[in-house]
């Protein structure tokens, strides 16, 4: 997203709400919730899945127990998704131990080909399922959600319950349509770029990482994109102040680049204590592998303080696998 555009979420984002054009209903103003709020939608969900029992729909719990005593679905494919979500959980400490970049990138493919593998294990899972209890509370919630979600300009209600209820599947849809449409700038990739972007960050310095001076108003009044943006900003300001070089100008502009560049630096420099430690002569090594933009990249452009790796790699035919960094790295 363009930096103009950034903006304008962060905008949004202080005012705790958005506004859209809708050419059915004029100016549309949605709400951005909080914790009051999602305190009164887990009651709602409530009343709603306690309904969906007693008209005699199966609970989530039940299915998957029938489909397990049936051999529909089995114990291993549970297994399965367990075992991903480990291999999941193990690359992504992996990618905090180690500091090449070539390692990085290898890192991020096999996770993406892991989590791709957990999004079609747990679609087979869900498909078998099928509509249980929870399904209906879960769709009856995103009603009274986008109801009290969808406000009118000035901050009344869009519409009556009845009103809403009785809205036709075209209208109902376009707002549906502009719901998704508002809500999905506020995922966590824009939050995140806006967290390290200059006119944000010109800001966040001067607030002490206090949450009260920044938005004038109580924590618990503070909608979740406004915690979610302050709590990055807190993350990333602390990984630049504990961080003994600073991270190149491509690095900087990317969220995801600048806690992998943090994180890999911090290795670096914990390997390198851990083996000037140990006394022992020819301790500090070159590592074989490292380009000089690695090397420039950890500020470690002096190839005699980086790490040998290369009897590990001769050991493996040359190339180190997932396997063999996550064990090297004590994952």
């Amino acid at each position: 997203m363009e930096k103009a555009g950034l903006k304008v979420v962060f905008s949004e984002v202080l005012r705790g709400y958005s506004l859209v054009d809708s050419p059915l209903f004029g100016k549309v103003r949605v709400k951005h919730f909080n914790n009051f709020d999602s305190a009164e939608l887990d009651i709602k969900n409530k009343a709603f899945f306690d309904k969906a029992v007693e008209k005699g729909l199966t609970t989530r719990k039940d299915r998957i127990d029938y489909l397990l005593k049936e051999n529909i679905w089995t114990q291993e494919e549970n297994k399965e998704i367990l075992n991903t979500k480990s291999a999941i959980a193990g690359l992504q400490k992996t990618k905090t131990k180690i500091f090449l970049q070539s390692h990085i990138d290898q890192a991020n493919r096999e996770l993406e080909r892991q989590e791709l593998q957990l999004f079609e294990l747990n679609s087979k899972k869900e498909d078998l399922i099928g509509f249980t209890a929870e399904s209906y509370a879960s769709r009856r919630i995103n009603e009274y959600y986008m109801f009290n979600a969808l406000l009118s300009e000035n901050g009344g209600k869009l519409f009556s319950r009845e009103e809403f209820e009785d809205l036709e599947e075209q209208p109902m849809m376009e707002l549906i349509g502009l719901y998704n449409k508002t809500t999905n700038k506020f995922n966590s990739k824009t939050l995140k770029l806006i967290s390290v972007s200059g006119f944000y960050t010109s800001l966040f310095y001067l607030c002490e990482n206090n949450a009260h001076i920044f938005y004038g108003k109580a924590l618990v009044d503070l909608t979740f994109y406004q915690i979610e943006l302050f709590g990055y900003g807190r993350y990333y300001k602390s990984m630049t102040e504990n961080s003994d070089n600073k991270p190149p100008e491509e690095i900087s502009r990317s969220p995801e680049r600048l806690v992998e560049w943090f994180e890999s630096t911090k290795s670096a420099k914990e390997t390198l204590d851990k083996s000037e430690t140990t006394g022992k002569e020819g301790s500090a090594m070159s590592l074989v592998g490292a380009s000089k933009q690695d090397l420039t990249r950890l500020g470690l452009d002096n190839p005699n303080e980086t790490i040998n790796l290369a009897k590990k790699a001769a050991e493996k035919g040359g190339r180190l696998s997932m396997d063999d960094l996550m064990k090297l790295h004590g994952v």
